[in-house]
Formats: structure tokens, sequence, C-alpha cells
């Protein structure tokens, strides 16, 4: 399964904590919910009737905006993709953010299925901020198991 999110990528942010009375406590931060919020509304409309079992192989690319403040040069670099942002927020992060609102949507049971990440996934700079999503069973390399045999 293959779709596009048409929102500018975010990142997992770190929980907040706090102590009320005596109790220490993590919750999410409001922005973070947001995000998931909108990120779930158009992970639903993609959803799987039933969740994916075994094990996975996906591919994330998210398109950042380019930022204003960049020279023209620079902007026709990122938009033919012969430039890469190596800024904050980082691809873990977004990983985070997809697979955990992914789980959530019930696109699988867990996270832990995801066993392999495909080529292509990554950081990329566009006009259109999104994230292209693809989701795929994982196929053992038949080559390699007959050196196995």
């Amino acid at each position: 399964m293959k779709f596009t999110v048409p929102i500018e990528p975010k990142a997992q942010m770190r929980a907040r904590h706090a102590v009320r009375g005596r109790h220490a406590m993590a919750y999410k931060d409001k922005k973070q919910e947001q995000a998931e919020d909108t990120l779930n509304t158009f992970l639903i409309q993609s959803r799987p009737d039933e969740p994916m079992i075994g094990p996975l192989m996906l591919r994330v690319k998210a398109y950042l905006p380019i930022p204003k403040s960049k020279t023209k040069k620079f902007k026709a670099g990122a938009l033919a993709g012969k430039i890469r942002p190596t800024v904050k927020p980082d691809m873990d992060n977004l990983l985070k953010m997809i697979k955990d609102c992914m789980t959530q949507m019930r696109y699988w049971e867990d996270d832990k299925q995801v066993v392999e990440y495909l080529p292509g996934t990554g950081k990329y700079y566009s006009d259109r901020p999104r994230w292209e999503i693809e989701l795929k069973p994982w196929v053992p390399d038949m080559a390699l198991l007959s050196e196995v045999a």
C-alpha cells in the first residue's frame, strides 16, 4: 500500500514530566497531541480493514518545507534533490511519529513488526511538504533461503 499525507511532517516530541502533589507523571505536550490528531485524521483514510500481520517493510519520505531565507540557488538544488535536509527534526523522531500514529490507527498490531526500511526512506525538501508512505509485507529473499537449506 502507498499513500500520501499532505501535511508538513512533524517529529515525535519528548514526553513532558511534572509532579502533581506527591506523584510524578509523564504527559504529552499539547502541540504533540495536535500534531498526532492531524496526522491520524489523514492516516485513518488509508488504513487497512484489518491490521497487517507478520513482518513488514516501510518506506517513509518526509518532505520538509524549504526555508524561506535560503537563496534561489539553494532552493533550486533542494527541489532537484541535490540538497537534503540536515537540520532538525531528525529522521529517528520523524519515523517514531509516523510509526506511533500508524500503530494507533491499527495498520499493524505493533510497530515491532517493521523489520526493514525500504530504500528512499529519508528527509527531502519540497515546496509541497508531505509524508509519502509505503507499507508492504516482508518477503524473504529466495536466493538467501536456498543458501540456508
